[in-house]
């Protein structure tokens, strides 16, 4: 099970304020925006490679006209290039830094489509979701539990498809419950992508987890243990016995009451139910995972445009070893 669950708001924040600034989480999307497939890494090399040859292009033209207008200048046409040289490189730095802190927060990598909080659901419920990383084994841990006193009612173990979703069809899975009941859907999984490291844990513990290494033992404690993380999501639905699924899903409402179709956002949101759609949660995973790709790039920008300073601080190192 989960190694952590987040009751309520007042969890999040304080483990916001805790610094936890990577903790997977992702709210529902009132409307999926198209997000086009990031460029090849080869590509944005090639581009800050581009960058950088015309900037060092530019110092040396726009150094010789400086000197051309300015021909009294204390400065030579090498001490011009320098400084302009230098200028390019600390806003290189600068911007290599702000690419790195900047991207938001992460995706998670599970997501299960709950348009709406408490919905009420009957037989033939449909569990559907995405991941947007490998998970261990390629399976989903599907729990649900009365929230009320916490019981268990259904467990499964549910198989990621190819393209990264994974779905269930409940139909007398609740056949004991004979009246309208408050329930938590959870998903549960184990990614192969996401790692931790443990400062110390104990033996016991770390037999429970999924290793990746046990790191240094000294007696029963174990030290800088890596291991697989894992992550969960919950939605709350309202059972209703009585009630059977059509194969329909409820329009999200948004904060100023209105409807919003989340499969169709282009369409009339007039409508209190529009049709499911397997394909559009497909939609909705390509989508994720486009913009997770990019926001993990963060780093390598960073190391990018350092790679970028660096060349335009060479040859001002140069000129002043010289000059030296």
């Amino acid at each position: 099970m989960p190694t952590q669950e987040v009751e309520d708001q007042e969890d999040i924040f304080e483990e916001a304020e805790e610094g936890k600034s990577d903790l997977l989480q992702l709210e529902l999307h009132k409307e999926e925006k198209e997000t086009k497939p990031p460029a090849p890494l080869s590509r944005v090399i090639l581009i800050f490679t581009l960058v950088t040859i015309v900037s060092i292009g530019l110092a040396f033209g726009i150094s010789a006209i400086i000197r051309a207008l300015i021909p009294d200048s204390f400065q030579d046409y090498f001490e011009w290039v320098s400084i302009l040289l230098m200028m390019f490189g600390g806003l290189a730095i600068i911007s290599g830094g702000i690419a790195g802190f900047w991207g938001g927060q992460r995706n998670i990598p599970i997501r299960l489509v709950s348009p709406s909080d408490a919905s009420v659901v009957g037989k033939g419920l449909l569990i559907c979701g995405y991941i947007i990383e490998e998970c261990l084994d390629g399976e989903i841990e599907l729990t649900i539990y009365r929230k009320k006193d916490m019981e268990v009612i259904f467990e499964s173990i549910i198989p990621v498809q190819g393209s990264g979703i994974f779905y269930t069809e409940l139909d007398n899975d609740f056949s004991e419950e004979e009246k309208t009941t408050h329930l938590v859907v959870e998903a549960w999984m184990v990614s192969t992508k996401a790692k931790k490291i443990k400062f110390a844990i104990r033996e016991i513990k770390l037999e429970n987890m999924n290793v990746i290494s046990e790191g240094m033992k000294i007696g029963k404690i174990h030290f800088f243990s890596r291991i697989y993380q894992d992550f969960d999501d919950k939605a709350k639905i309202i059972f209703d016995p009585k009630r059977k699924e059509k194969g329909v899903i409820e329009n999200v409402t948004s904060g100023d009451g209105k409807t919003t179709n989340i499969f169709f956002p282009s369409k009339s949101s007039g409508e209190k139910y529009v049709p499911f759609s397997i394909e559009r949660v497909e939609k909705m995973r390509t989508n994720a995972l486009y913009f997770d790709i990019k926001r993990s790039r963060r780093v390598a920008f960073s190391l990018v445009f350092f790679l970028m300073g660096l060349a335009f601080f060479i040859f001002p190192l140069i000129n002043a070893f010289a000059l030296g």
